[in-house]
């Protein structure tokens, strides 16, 4: 049986479980979460674009961290390879090999910033209004029982129950790369 994420964490952090598990999973996520927030701020605030790929990497690394709290091992591994190693790398690769390294320019007259705000602050009243007015169901904190995590689990039926599509996706995307390739190349 795979431990709830609550007591796994607290473990980790050197807590003893029924007392303080609850509140250090609780901290960690509203750490988590706001670091999250503060780089998706900073990647909209930021004018230079190096700025703004590491803003991302924080955005990224801090839901990968959220996915570990939620006992996602899988979801958190392809978080850190997938979107913090390879896609970043692949964006810092372009940054470093554009020509004009700067700043962007303001091209955003003071129309397109008020609409901009405007529509920013309905959207964030939208949500505020569905928040405050939704009966939202209590979840249970019962743990939930699964055999040998979740890595393991989905291996499992990707190789069993799956296994077609998967060799479907993993040609179409052989055909991609060869095609990228052969479209990439100077005559």
């Amino acid at each position: 049986m795979l431990p709830e994420p609550a007591p796994l964490v607290a473990t980790l952090l050197g807590a003893t479980p029924p007392m303080n598990a609850e509140l250090l999973t609780a901290l960690g996520f509203y750490a988590l979460a706001g670091l999250a927030l503060a780089g998706a701020l900073g990647l909209i605030i930021a004018s230079d674009v190096f700025h703004d790929a590491l803003f991302l990497v924080l955005t990224l690394g801090s839901v990968a961290g959220i996915f570990v709290i939620l006992g996602a091992d899988f979801l958190a591994v392809v978080q850190v390879l997938i979107y913090v190693g390879a896609i970043m790398i692949l964006i810092l690769f372009g940054i470093m090999l554009t020509p004009q390294l700067g700043n962007l320019p303001n091209t955003g007259g003071p129309g397109q910033i008020a609409a901009g705000v405007i529509a920013a602050v309905a959207v964030l009243g939208t949500i505020l209004a569905v928040i405050t007015t939704a009966t939202w169901p209590r979840a249970s904190a019962a743990p939930i029982d699964l055999p040998a995590g979740t890595t393991s689990l989905l291996g499992t039926s990707l190789f069993n129950s799956f296994a077609l599509p998967f060799e479907v996706a993993s040609v179409l995307l052989l055909i991609a790369m060869i095609g990228a390739l052969v479209i990439a190349r100077e005559p």
